[in-house]
């Protein structure tokens, strides 16, 4: 490398942030594991636990693990390391001479804050990973206590298939993660709830005992009671608060992060299809789930459980008068039972216009600017005031007959009252109970209701709740693409021949065929341009080259080896592959190129920038290669520029196979010209199989195949191709 060189690498390395993660990337990038021990304790235990573990998979895998932009490396972040790689663990608080070896290997934090892997165990001696002293011992300490963390290998074993497939209610099985918690909370309540009842108790015995006694001798010692009553409700509410506060913020993780997961690794045929709005309603859909859990909704489901409780409470107070809130329990019942069905439909009508809403707004954003160039800003507006008004009309409707509710529940709890009163008067008159009690009924009657309203007015957000569950399992269910197979090994000396052989696909079952019987094949180094007019399955087929979608009839096969054997994502990591439409994320051009190979070195990064003959033109940036993009700025970059980088990115996986979507879009005479000579240099390294319709670019390939309708017309030169398509125009 020479000295200019140098000095640039020099300068984009001291460019890049000074956080861990990026230091522990670097580390593996230039094959310097032992750097870890470097960041932190936990990050020193890595790599040492994974070879431990029996992890000889890819580093790649690891680079994708590692936190993004974190200051620092703790136990979290090497629990979420381990997980993503297959490794979950759990806590166990025990001392080592207790620990059973079979769950080794381990990590134990000691109390006095060492940090070590334990590896093996024998009757005298443990042989561990000392994190402080970087090195293994083998000692006798087995009197420490601590915490140990064991791990379980959730890699699919021999004779288990990996299908992908999540079985049973994915939702219910997540819930049971916090039985414990939930159990607790229950529990909690109760004593609550118990604690609770000394209030009305507390005023009958003032009212029976104190004044109708006279004897304020005792009023001291049971106001002293009661306050200890209250102080300990009031500490007991607060963390139950706290417990449902951790419940909720776990649940909200775990169920955004598996979820949206879930949709990242679903086939491009299950989400590509679907608008953005959709998709993003769908997923706002879920909010419902963590508003539940951190909302007042989840305490009053923990209250509903004790409202028998209180009736019988009730019952033992007042006799026959605890048949009026039971009968108020009926009567909620019986209003929800009619009135739900239509403030259900209200519901669902709001839903669907707010979504609405939301759509054209997005659509106004991304095409704004051809609304204003077709004049069509009138036009526009008018279709956004009626869909406002449909919105603002359904929310009314939904806040009226909500509102009705309201009224109606409050009203059944005053009439309730005021039977509770009329029918404790009469008994109070009649001798057969005392004021303390009628008191102590009242007070236990609003105890009864109260919850029940708040139930019954925030039924329709249950309702929503259990509809976003169902939602997510139903997500949940769907057949991810495999991830966790090791066939990147089977590409590793991939020499780039492609065989199609009768492929035949359709996007939908109502559908006419995308492709019908296509076959050819391309040599190693062999350039074959895919032509046609529109809509002739072109993109569709370069689209299950690249493992896009799976072929429905017929065979995909690289090296003679079926595609249907590979790891989807190490396929799309063998094959480069430049779309249409060039996108470029939020980060740096050096972030945007190792998104398919995070173990690209800075070399790696300027070899591809040269392949791509962009490298001059980055280096020309300011910050060169650390300069950012993927916001407003990239609105500025001129085309040419853009598709250099995003065949950069592509060239920084060593991929033998190129498959070109298009190139010539949007590209200027200098900008084509430029990208001509970038194909000259490529023939004959690289399999490129490339779909276009300029001519220029049709003549370079060696073999051009003509589809129509999805069929095969022609296979052969590229001045015949080309002929039969200046005929077709014609």
């Amino acid at each position: 490398m020479n000295m200019a060189t140098t000095q640039t690498l020099g300068e984009a390395n001291s460019k890049r942030p000074s956080v861990v993660s990026e230091a522990l990337a670097e580390a593996l990038r230039s094959d310097q594991a032992e750097e870890f021990s470097a960041a932190s304790p936990y990050a020193a235990c890595l790599m040492p636990l994974l070879k431990m573990l029996g992890w000889h998979n890819y580093a790649r895998e690891l680079v994708e693990s590692l936190p993004h932009f974190a200051e620092q490396f703790d136990l979290i972040d090497l629990r979420n390391v381990l997980i993503s790689l297959g490794y979950e663990s759990a806590p166990l608080k025990t001392r080592i001479i207790d620990l059973k070896e079979e769950l080794y290997p381990c990590l134990f934090i000691s109390q006095s804050g060492e940090i070590y892997v334990l590896n093996k165990r024998t009757d005298y001696v443990v042989e561990y990973f000392d994190s402080r002293h970087q090195k293994n011992v083998c000692e006798d300490i087995f009197h420490l206590k601590g915490t140990a963390y064991v791990f379980t290998d959730t890699h699919p074993t021999h004779g288990v298939s990996n299908s992908g497939v999540v079985q049973g209610d994915w939702f219910a099985n997540l819930l049971q993660r916090f039985r414990q918690m939930i159990i607790h909370l229950l529990g909690m309540t109760f004593i609550v709830n118990l604690v609770a009842l000394a209030v009305p108790l507390f005023i009958m015995m003032i009212y029976d005992k104190v004044i109708a006694a006279k004897s304020p001798d005792t009023l001291p010692y049971l106001v002293s009671g009661v306050a200890i009553l209250l102080l300990s409700d009031l500490v007991l509410r607060m963390l139950r608060s706290r417990l449902i506060g951790r419940v909720a913020g776990r649940l909200d993780y775990l169920i955004g992060v598996e979820t949206f997961k879930q949709m990242i690794l679903l086939p491009p045929l299950f989400t590509e299809r679907s608008t953005v709005a959709a998709q993003l309603s769908r997923l706002k859909q879920f909010d419902s789930v963590r508003n539940f859990f951190t909302g007042p909704n989840a305490a009053i489901v923990l209250e509903l459980p004790f409202v028998v409780l209180f009736i019988l409470v009730i019952a033992l107070l007042a006799g026959y008068i605890a048949l009026i809130p039971l009968v108020m329990v009926l009567a909620f019942l019986l209003l929800g039972f009619l009135w739900m069905p239509s403030l259900n439909q209200k519901i669902l009508r709001s839903g669907k216009a707010r979504t609405d809403k939301q759509r054209i707004l997005i659509q106004t954003l991304n095409g704004r600017e051809e609304i204003k160039a077709i004049g069509g800003e009138t036009v526009w507006w008018e279709r956004f005031r009626e869909v406002s008004g449909e919105a603002v009309m359904s929310n009314y409707q939904t806040l009226v007959s909500t509102g009705v509710m309201s009224s109606i529940a409050q009203g059944l709890m005053t009439l309730s009252g005021l039977a509770v009163i009329a029918a404790g008067t009469a008994s109070v008159i009649a001798g057969t109970m005392t004021i303390g009690a009628l008191i102590a009924t009242m007070a236990l009657v609003w105890r009864v209701l109260s919850p029940l309203q708040s139930a019954f007015l925030s039924f329709s957000k249950f309702q929503q709740t259990l509809k976003a569950i169902q939602q997510i399992n139903q997500l949940m269910r769907l057949k991810v693409e495999r991830h966790t197979g090791k066939s990147g090994l089977m590409l590793a000396n991939m020499q780039g021949y492609l065989n199609i052989e009768r492929v035949s696909f359709r996007y939908g079952p109502d559908m006419d065929p995308a492709l019908l019987g296509v076959s050819f094949n391309a040599q190693p180094g062999e350039m074959v341009a895919i032509v046609g007019n529109t809509g002739s399955g072109k993109s569709s087929l370069l689209k299950l080259v690249a493992g896009m979608y799976r072929p429905q009839g017929g065979s995909i096969s690289i090296d003679s080896l079926d595609m249907r054997q590979l790891n989807a994502m190490d396929l799309r990591r063998a094959i480069a592959y430049v779309p249409q439409e060039t996108k470029l994320f939020r980060g740096t051009i050096a972030q945007n190129m190792r998104l398919n190979n995070g173990l690209a070195t800075d070399e790696d990064l300027f070899a591809a920038a040269r392949e791509a003959g962009v490298y001059e033109e980055i280096m020309n940036l300011p910050e060169g290669f650390e300069t950012r993009v993927g916001d407003s700025t990239t609105d500025r970059m001129p085309p040419g520029f853009l598709r250099s980088l995003s065949m950069a990115r592509a060239f920084v996986s060593p991929a033998r196979i190129l498959l070109l979507d298009e190139p010539g879009a949007s590209l200027d005479d200098e900008s084509d010209r430029r990208f001509m000579e970038q194909i000259k240099q490529l023939k004959g390294k690289k399999t490129i199989i490339m779909v276009s319709h300029r001519p220029s670019h049709i003549r370079l390939a060696d073999k051009v195949v003509l589809l129509e309708k999805g069929s095969v017309e022609f296979i052969g030169p590229a001045d015949q191709a080309v002929e039969k398509l200046l005929e077709a125009a014609q």
